[in-house]
Order: structure tokens, then C-alpha cells, then sequence
């Protein structure tokens, strides 16, 4: 780290982790990361995204994942809505990162293959266990809904 950069210290973590966590934020490329503290307990009601880092931190260390299929993968958190399922075409993603369909196409059969996406129907969803997006209450009750279809596609991997 160069002395101009501000140092950065996480808590409560362990030596290893906090490593794993530097290697995968470097690996990525120049990340654009801004860290809330809250001082106060969220609300049922509140927005929020869960990034479970360890399963993320895996997946940056797949070298069959690349750094598109990443930016894919974060375009798509961050579209997908409540319950984590994604109702956002291939193409609006391809236009967002300035690649082609294709390529999105591609990522998101790799992503699907890992375990990351999974096909429900004609729905694509976001496994709860690298990222999950919606409040609390509904967080609690659609995990608890959904632990057999996690559990079935973790058991065919």
C-alpha cells in the first residue's frame, strides 16, 4: 500500500480472511467500494444486499470465472429486485457494460453452472448464498421457502 492511501483496517475479522478479502478486491480491478457504518439496528422494513464475502471470495479465486463474468454478476445484483430474482434482460446488461449479448449470454451460463444463478421456470434468480437483496422479514421467510430448491442445486453440483 502506498503511504498517500489511507489505510484501511477491518475488525473482527481473522488475518486470513481480511488477506483473502484484499487479494479478490485487487484481483478485480480498481474497485470503487464505499463502506456504511450504521449506528442504529435496521428495520424489518429496510433495504439492504447481503454479500456473503466468502462465497464471493471464492468465486473471484475460480479461474474459470473472469473479471466480465464478475461484472456481470455485480450489474445483475444490482438490478435484480426483492426475492432476488432478475427481471433485467441480457441486452439492458450488454448496454450497461459496453459488451455484446453474447458476452453477457455467456457469463450468465457460467454463472448459472457455478451455482450462482439458478433457473426457476422461465425466472432467473440470484443464490441467496453469495448475495440476497430485500428486507428482513422477507429475507427470513423467502430463505426458509426456498432452502429446498438451495439445497437440491448445492446437492447436484
Amino acid at each position: 500500500m502506498k503511504n498517500n492511501q489511507p489505510k484501511l483496517t477491518l475488525k473482527e475479522l481473522p488475518p486470513s480472511t481480511i488477506a483473502d478479502v484484499l487479494q479478490a478486491v485487487n484481483t478485480v480491478g480498481t474497485p470503487n467500494i464505499s463502506v456504511n457504518v450504521a449506528r442504529q439496528r435496521a428495520k424489518p422494513t429496510d433495504e439492504f444486499c447481503f454479500m456473503f464475502i466468502m462465497k464471493m471470495v471464492e468465486l473471484t479465486k475460480d479461474k474459470a470465472i473472469s473479471k466480465q463474468d464478475i461484472a456481470v454478476l455485480i450489474q445483475y445484483a444490482a438490478k435484480m429486485q426483492y426475492g432476488n430474482q432478475i427481471s433485467i434482460s441480457q441486452q439492458d446488461i450488454a448496454d450497461e457494460l459496453g459488451i455484446d449479448k453474447s458476452k453477457v449470454s455467456k457469463s450468465v451460463k457460467k454463472l448459472v453452472d457455478h451455482g450462482v444463478f439458478y433457473k426457476e421456470k422461465r425466472s432467473l434468480y440470484m443464490n441467496w448464498r453469495y448475495l440476497a437483496k430485500g428486507n428482513l422479514s422477507d429475507f427470513i421467510k423467502a430463505d426458509k421457502e426456498n432452502h429446498a430448491i438451495l439445497n437440491s442445486m448445492i446437492a447436484s453440483k
